[in-house]
């Protein structure tokens, strides 16, 4: 009995075992194509990375040469991005540069049409930009003279100049999506173009919506661009204790006197002067600097920053909601740097004849 149950158990045995050998061979067989597919994987994969460094990164295009683009969906939705009801025509004049009507044209000519017989229909953005550009400047001398009222007429000219200059307004367009609607013949759209077509985009919602609209629009767009930067890097100040010395003479206060407070390090390449400029025994601004003289002059700036009311502490731009209850004085002039220093000497150029003539 015993006997013919391990005999039994034997044959079974080898049954199972003939039955899973092939199995085992077949995941071993299995694993061995995977592994060498993954060694094949790699080499072509990297041979492929080689090919591509070799060629280099595929060349700019057009974002109307892929196939979902649509030209008139693209001009409606920006101006519903925006919030803006743009005249579709206006729109679409504002975004056609002069260097594309000048392709079309030579490329009529090149066929043989006669422009006089069949006109091209087609305007550039010329008008729109320089009404845009127009309205743009008015606005922000107008906003800055009634923000800060205090500033110098040649500050608040070099503020405007900085927000009217083309990597400023290119940088303001390529975010708002201009540069894939822009007809051009360049391509990449160069910073010049970009900086027309924002303008001419002012323009053109000047035309839909009225002035008030179009300031809108520029108040939240374009004066955003000065928050975090100090405006009086902007100002080109050559000679500010002279005109320091004008500031304090007219208002009738001592000529400024500039001390040294304290030093630091002077017989190192680490030195440090604190210089302070004290009129009429009192304090009035002071600052740190390399040596003596650029410590006098940072000083003499920081007591002209103190006299236009835009230190490093000064209030936030006005801007927003808030910005839309402001009353702006259209006819406002702030006073000229330029006309405080030529008073100031002709103050004392009369003094000096009366003295010699008595």
């Amino acid at each position: 009995m015993a006997a013919s149950l391990v005999r039994t158990c034997v044959l079974t045995t080898r049954r199972t075992l003939q039955f899973l050998r092939p199995i085992s061979f077949a995941l071993q067989e299995s694993h061995d194509s995977k592994r060498s597919y993954h060694r094949r994987q790699k080499g072509f994969l990297r041979e492929m990375y080689k090919k591509r460094i070799d060629i280099g990164p595929d060349k700019p295009r057009r974002r109307s040469e892929w196939i979902n683009w649509n030209y008139d969906c693209e001009i409606f939705s920006f101006g519903q991005r925006l919030g803006e009801n743009f005249d579709e025509g206006s729109l679409r004049q504002a975004f056609v540069h002069r260097s594309y009507v000048e392709q079309e044209k030579e490329k009529r000519a090149e066929l043989g049409i006669d422009l006089e017989s069949v006109p091209l229909e087609l305007d550039d953005n010329s008008d729109l930009a320089n009404s845009g550009d127009k309205l743009m400047k008015d606005y922000l001398k107008v906003y800055l003279r009634n923000i800060y009222p205090y500033m110098f007429e040649e500050c608040i000219s070099s503020v405007c100049d900085h927000l009217m200059m083309d990597e400023t307004l290119s940088h303001i367009a390529s975010h708002l999506g201009c540069e894939d609607l822009i007809l051009c013949q360049d391509f990449p759209v160069q910073p010049s173009v970009l900086s027309v077509t924002f303008k001419a985009v002012v323009g053109a919602l000047e035309q839909a919506q009225g002035k008030e609209r179009a300031e809108a629009f520029v108040r939240d767009f374009v004066l955003p661009q000065l928050i975090g930067k100090d405006l009086n890097e902007m100002w080109p100040l050559h000679n500010p204790m002279g005109l320091l010395v004008a500031l304090l003479s007219l208002t009738g206060r001592g000529q400024p006197e500039p001390r040294l407070l304290w030093k630091s390090g002077s017989n190192t390449m680490m030195s440090l002067y604190w210089v302070g400029i004290y009129s009429n025994k009192q304090l009035i601004s002071k600052a740190p600097g390399e040596t003596v003289l650029i410590a006098e002059e940072m000083a003499a700036r920081e007591a002209v920053k103190k006299v236009m009311r835009t230190e490093d502490n000064r209030p936030p731009l006005v801007l927003g909601t808030v910005a839309e209850r402001l009353e702006l004085d259209r006819d406002r002039v702030n006073a000229s740097a330029e006309d405080i220093v030529r008073r100031h000497y002709e103050q004392s150029s009369g003094q000096s004849d009366s003295i010699t003539s008595s």
